[in-house]
């Protein structure tokens, strides 16, 4: 009867630790913040403006969850851009849309598009020629802040105008 006891204690040892083992756990970094990309250009045109291209450094238009129409908030910012992108015929600017994480990847590329293409719909309209725009779209891929929160969300809304 003891030999049966303790073979019954040694069965359920070695089911526990057996269960045990065949748990995984893995650990992905998905960001790295020290990862810096800098993109330098330069153009031969001596009447270039360089106080107006620092326009473009941090232009940003933030946008309302699940819209893509201008605000008069984001207007403002974009008839500054447009004044320098008057002044300086040679500078060519790549719009960048960008959504929050929530909805699906296509949906969010998709978003993106049109939040970008609403920027550049207002620069063409205002005289800037279409053939100095580049529309991109990242969706949710590449987020400024992280979070699962109204303020995390609302940064990642955006059109960055480079």
């Amino acid at each position: 009867m003891f030999f049966l006891k303790n073979k019954l204690n040694f069965i359920v040892v070695v089911f526990f630790l057996a269960s045990c083992s065949s748990m995984n756990v893995t650990e992905e970094k998905v960001y790295s913040g020290d990862v810096k990309t800098v993109k330098a250009s330069s153009t031969k045109s001596s009447n270039v403006n360089y106080d107006s291209m620092a326009v473009f450094a941090n232009a940003t238009v933030y946008f309302e969850f699940d819209k893509s129409n201008l605000t008069s908030k984001s207007i403002q910012t974009l008839k500054s851009a447009v004044n320098a992108l008057n002044e300086n015929s040679s500078i060519m600017i790549t719009l960048s849309g960008h959504a929050d994480e929530r909805g699906t990847r296509e949906y969010n590329l998709a978003l993106g598009q049109r939040r970008a293409e609403a920027v550049s719909d207002y620069f063409v309209l205002n005289g800037i020629s279409p053939d100095r725009i580049t529309v991109r779209s990242y969706g949710e891929e590449r987020p400024v802040e992280f979070g699962q929160d109204e303020t995390s969300y609302s940064k990642n809304r955006r059109v960055e105008i480079n």
